[in-house]
């Protein structure tokens, strides 16, 4: 006997001409992300050299703690967890547009060459002109951002999606990846010290300036999304449905490759080039989800990621604090090999 399939349920939201479908799975999934991210947040909070019970540290968010619990809180410890949480969201929402504008599981500002793009203009500004840490800063945006420029103009008037995309911007980040090499090897031992630490990629000492930054940054990045999303599960389908639904095509890739390129910009900027981030968060997102489709849950994953890998950086190995991209490397390494084995059993290849 044969049964009807059950049709996925899901409620509808309309803001004037956009429109928000949601799947009890995926309201399900960014619940469960909302509160585990509140979760560690609160612990990453308390601990540390400094150490508050839950009670302290409520007293101090809300004013009524000591000086020196209120210093803790308010100066060190929340804007470095602010910056962590808009660094991830800005990753893992790049990752999940590269990937979707790709139709690649590969697809991610690491492969891409944006976070090259990013290192050559910071390791510029360190290695030549021994620049403040406000212009390493713009420099690495600057580089990410002309990145993204370069590969669109090498990929403009032609099809850009899928493995054409992938390939050019592996080209780039190896040109980007031997610019590196080149600029460590003309620095003294001070400038190559200060550049291999901004290559690894950290939160320490992150200020409520640099928190501010990264989340206008994420708040543009999530309006520029929402323009264009009907657009993106267009392209989904590849470009001649695209085309047939109505999709206008180049202008979508267009807005979507800047999109993805100034979050990239501002998230590595800021943090530096945190590795594997932009590449994990989309496709836990998808398995959390049921769907490849859910921007806000690979946002709250890239957020989720770094805020863990940050307090396991902070608690850190024979009580020495590590850096942050040292924990997201590793992991994140962990899981490619783990992501390219599952998929090699199922007979593709991502």
């Amino acid at each position: 006997m044969s049964t009807a399939s059950t049709p996925v349920r899901a409620a509808v939201i309309r803001v004037g001409d956009y429109s928000v479908r949601l799947r009890g799975r995926t309201v399900a999934a960014v619940a469960g992300c909302v509160l585990a991210l509140v979760a560690v947040a609160s612990w990453s909070a308390s601990t540390g050299t400094f150490e508050l019970t839950p009670d302290r540290l409520w007293a101090a968010l809300t004013g009524s703690g000591t000086h020196a619990e209120e210093f803790i809180i308010w100066t060190v410890r929340l804007p470095r967890l602010a910056t962590a949480v808009c660094v991830g969201a800005c990753l893992g929402l790049a990752g999940a547009i590269f990937q979707t504008l790709t139709r690649n599981a590969l697809g991610s500002p690491d492969i891409l060459g944006l976070t090259q793009g990013a290192s050559v203009g910071a390791l510029g500004a360190i290695v030549i002109a021994g620049a403040s840490t406000t212009v390493v800063t713009g420099s690495a945006a600057a580089g990410a951002l002309g990145t993204g420029l370069v590969i669109y103009l090498l990929t403009r008037g032609s099809d850009p999606s899928g493995y054409r995309l992938v390939l050019v911007g592996i080209g780039v980040a190896a040109i980007l990846a031997g610019v590196n090499g080149y600029l460590l090897t003309r620095s003294d031992i001070v400038d190559a010290s200060r550049a291999v630490f901004w290559l690894t990629g950290d939160l320490a000492g992150r200020d409520w300036g640099q928190a501010a930054t990264v989340a206008a940054v994420l708040a543009a990045g999530g309006i520029a999304t929402l323009v264009i999303s009907r657009g993106l599960d267009a392209l989904r389908l590849g470009e001649v449905t695209a085309v047939g639904l109505g999709a206008g095509v180049g202008g979508v890739r267009a807005t979507a490759l800047v999109t993805a390129s100034i979050l990239t910009a501002g998230g590595v900027a800021v943090a530096g080039p945190l590795a594997f981030v932009a590449l994990a968060a989309p496709h836990i997102a998808a398995r959390l989800t049921g769907s490849s489709r859910s921007f806000l849950c690979a946002a709250l994953v890239g957020a989720l990621i770094v805020t863990v890998a940050d307090a396991a950086a902070v608690f850190g190995v024979g009580g020495r604090q590590l850096p942050t991209g040292v924990v997201t490397g590793v992991v994140g390494g962990v899981y490619l090999m783990w992501l390219l084995v599952t998929q090699r059993k199922k007979g593709v290849m991502p």
